[in-house]
């Protein structure tokens, strides 16, 4: 009895052992999957290339070992040459002071690592066209746009980049872009002020020991029918833009873009309403004194349009601190159509005082001589009720008994008003123009290092 049980509980010994043995196995070949695994995963990986440092590269189809992060002339500073070509010209804003322009950048300069050592064959081109993506390769200017707001290249269809290279070395780079600029603006002869907007094309990287800019035999060229909504392009002006900082002196060149503004739109849209403002409110100076409501209509109405009419004019421009052209003269016009109402209301008040004043003094004449004929006992008691209807009549007659020499004053202030205002507005329009198109100059802001 006790040795079946010794049997019994040696078997359920053994039985445990070997399912213990039997995982331990199972946990063994899986880890070793896992390694395999890892490691045909490692032996598939390719090493990503390096961009860094010299590697070979086919220039006509021959292996040149080359490093872009060498300066082509190594110790000596590379000569890079500028270009524009202007497509277009659009959003110019005085609101936000940027403009946008559409440009084919173009660059050049020698790369004597790539220059053609042996001959040039028979029939064979000078010249030949770089692979896309070649510009990633070679050693390229780090040239950046100082005053570049926001900035695109134009990939439709294909990326517009262009790369040519010449026997002699030369590369030829250009690229569209699309460029939103700063351009601060002095708006104190707005709207007959010429703006400067500048480009200014300046190293990120490289000081004036690597590199130093020149400008194309042509630095600036535009379409043949260059239109703008409201400017007019009517040159460029090139300056050295250099500037020293903490790490060095650093190559610039800038372009200041002189837009001249048209004045057409304003003359159809502000100053021409204006002067049919200011002209109506004169009519109420040959509309009759008494005709209240019509010149205190005519009044209100033209100081009402003339207050919308400025908000309007100023409602694009920027909160600056001086005083604007259009300012001065949405002023002076709110000015002219108030002074006109005021003179209303003067001319009326000076009538109604004179008017009372000698009504009563007409009254009381005839009331003496109503007295002086009365005789006779009946008639002297019916004086009694003759004074009361008399006095009635005096009140009545004193409030509405015209007075001719009131009226005659206020004709005569309407008479002068005719005269004194056309000429006074004649005289403000002859000043404002001159002053504003003739005298004063328009400089350009100063941008340069």
């Amino acid at each position: 009895m006790w040795i079946e049980t010794d049997i019994y509980i040696l078997l359920l010994v053994v039985i445990e052992t070997l399912a213990i043995y039997a995982k331990d196995l199972d946990a063994r070949g899986g880890d070793r999957n896992v390694t395999v695994k890892r490691r045909k995963g490692s032996r598939g990986r390719r090493p990503k290339p390096n961009w860094l440092g010299e590697r070979t590269i086919k220039i006509r189809g021959k292996d040149i070992k080359y490093d872009k992060r060498d300066s082509p002339h190594g110790s000596d500073p590379t000569e890079v040459k500028i270009g524009i070509y202007i497509n277009t010209f659009y959003s110019i804003s005085e609101q936000t002071m940027d403009y946008s322009v559409n440009i084919y950048f173009r660059q050049t300069w020698y790369e004597p690592r790539l220059a053609k050592k042996d001959k040039r064959k028979k029939g064979e081109s000078g010249m030949i066209k770089l692979a896309d993506g070649m510009w990633s390769q070679l050693w390229v200017p780090d040239t950046t746009f100082r005053n570049e707001k926001k900035a695109a290249f134009h990939d439709v269809t294909i990326p517009n980049r262009l790369m040519r290279l010449y026997d002699d070395g030369k590369i030829w780079y250009a690229m569209k872009l699309t460029v939103t600029l700063s351009c601060p603006m002095n708006l104190a002869k707005y709207p007959m002020d010429t703006q400067f907007c500048p480009i200014m094309i300046e190293s990120f990287g490289y000081t004036k020991s690597t590199l130093y800019f020149n400008w194309w035999d042509t630095p600036v060229a535009t379409e043949d029918h260059l239109e703008m909504p409201q400017f007019r392009l009517i040159k460029s002006h090139l300056i050295d833009c250099s500037q020293n900082y903490s790490t060095g002196a650093y190559p610039c060149l800038q372009i200041n873009f002189e837009l001249k503004r048209d004045l057409g739109y304003y003359i159809i849209q502000i100053y021409m309403p204006s002067w049919l403002i200011v002209i109506l409110s004169w009519v109420g100076f040959w509309i009759n004194v008494d005709a209240v409501p019509a010149r205190v209509t005519i009044g209100l109405l033209t100081v009402l349009t003339t207050t919308t009419q400025s908000s309007g004019a100023r409602s694009s421009l920027p909160r600056v601190s001086y005083i604007k052209a259009i300012d001065v003269w949405m002023s002076v016009c709110l000015i002219f159509v108030f002074s006109s109402l005021l003179e209303y209301a003067v001319v009326n008040v000076m009538s109604r005082k004179q008017t009372q004043s000698t009504s009563f003094n007409m009254n009381m004449r005839m009331r003496r001589k109503q007295l002086a004929g009365m005789i006779g006992s009946r008639k002297a008691d019916n004086m009694g009720s003759g004074d009361e209807s008399s006095g009635n009549s005096t009140k009545q007659m004193k409030a509405t008994m015209p007075d001719w020499d009131g009226k005659r004053k206020a004709r005569m202030i309407d008479k002068r008003s005719r005269k004194i205002f056309p000429c006074s507005f004649l005289l403000f329009n002859i000043v404002y123009w001159v002053v504003y198109g003739a005298i004063m100059k328009d400089t350009p802001p100063v941008m340069g290092g």
